[in-house]
């Protein structure tokens, strides 16, 4: 009989083990799904985080652009702002600027569409570069792309107040958008945010004089329909109302499982009047993401304060 009785407690103390080993491993499961679940949260709280620092800078040089003083004199500036305040170069990344006001910067690879401003090709999945054209006052209430304060214009050909939004690479080798501009004594480049792979920038032209874009065109596109207007024709560059800016964002650190990598499309239709868009670079496929790290696509239409048309 006390043999049977410890067979019993055995059998029973190998059964509870079991069911104590079980339930460890479920804990030890369920605790490193958890662990997958705050990184993947974190992240995407990061990826938020930064894409939102990034449209709101956008937003703010945008609303900028067109800016007349009215306090000062009307001959010493133009009546209204030069058909390049605003501009958009297709897959590249500036180098530097080739000339301001007669002096050397930065050599030269290619002269983009804004003048002055040296280009290489993008280093991050055909990303533009947008050319914003400030003019400051005497209050000091206009601020460049790196938050100083932009001096009223010398002139016409005044370039100080040139505001560049592109992507390259950290010495990490990791892609992020930087602001190029003009400082007290030399241009400089100022990282924005990391993490942004790729950043997509359409202009949208007002036609109808409605104050609202009738269609979007990438820089080149704008460009080409340019060279094709009569010499009579007011510059389409001057009936730009408002700027649809595309942008992929990547986890800086990488995940500790595989992502299921989907095709993304960094600009969707605005709206149907609008042109449909028939550009491949505003397109990213599965394999030129990276499987451990977490990518979205952020994108946002903003409209001008201030109108570019001479006429306005």
């Amino acid at each position: 009989m006390k043999q049977a009785g410890r067979g019993e407690v055995l059998i029973s103390l190998m059964l509870a083990l079991s069911l104590s080993l079980g339930i460890v491993l479920s804990a030890l499961h369920l605790t490193a799904q958890a662990g997958l679940l705050h990184q993947h949260a974190r992240q995407q709280s990061i990826l938020e985080d930064q894409a939102n620092q990034v449209l709101e800078l956008i937003e703010r040089l945008l609303q900028q652009a067109g800016y007349i003083d009215v306090t000062a004199p009307m001959a010493a500036l133009p009546a209204r702002p030069l058909s390049g305040t605003i501009d958009a170069i297709d897959n590249a990344s500036v180098t530097g600027v080739a000339s301001v006001s007669g002096s050397s910067s930065a050599s030269s690879v290619s002269s983009g569409p804004a003048t002055g401003v040296s280009t290489k090709k993008s280093a991050s999945l055909a990303s533009d570069v947008l050319v914003i054209r400030l003019r400051g006052n005497t209050q000091g209430g206009v601020l460049n792309c790196a938050g100083f304060t932009v001096a009223a214009p010398s002139g016409p050909a005044d370039a100080a107040g040139l505001s560049m939004l592109y992507v390259d690479l950290d010495p990490a080798n990791e892609p992020e958008l930087r602001c190029y501009f003009s400082g007290e004594s030399q241009w400089s480049s100022h990282a924005v945010a990391s993490g942004v792979l790729s950043f997509q920038v359409r202009l949208g032209i007002d036609t109808d004089d409605d104050g609202l874009p009738n269609f979007f065109v990438s820089g080149s596109q704008l460009s080409s329909k340019v060279l094709q207007q009569a010499t009579s024709e007011l510059s389409l560059r001057t009936r730009i109302v408002a700027v649809h800016i595309g942008l992929l964002m990547r986890s800086t650190q990488r995940m500790a499982t595989p992502v299921n990598q989907k095709p993304l499309r960094l600009l969707s239709e605005p709206a149907p009047t609008c042109s449909s868009y028939q550009d491949p670079e505003a397109h990213v496929l599965p394999s030129q993401l990276k499987s451990y790290r977490l990518h979205q696509v952020f994108e946002k239409i903003i409209f001008l304060n201030n109108s570019l048309r001479p006429d306005a």
